[in-house]
């Protein structure tokens, strides 16, 4: 597993526990170290393709 790909499972595991904390300050916190290491495309990829399949329908009516 490459640099890149260990950097997009650890930082989609830091969103997810942000959700499952309800804690917007981390939410904003990985919204932004997000960006800044993966740029806005795939940060935007992320939250639509990759978290609303495993998010339950509570957790993904509060992201929205």
């Amino acid at each position: 597993m490459n640099l890149d790909t260990q950097m997009t499972l650890a930082l989609l595991q830091e969103l997810l526990l942000a959700l499952r904390a309800n804690d917007p300050d981390d939410f904003k916190a990985w919204l932004s170290l997000g960006i800044e290491r993966l740029g806005e495309p795939a940060v935007t990829e992320l939250l639509l393709e990759w978290i609303s399949p495993i998010l339950t329908t509570e957790e993904a009516d509060r992201v929205v």
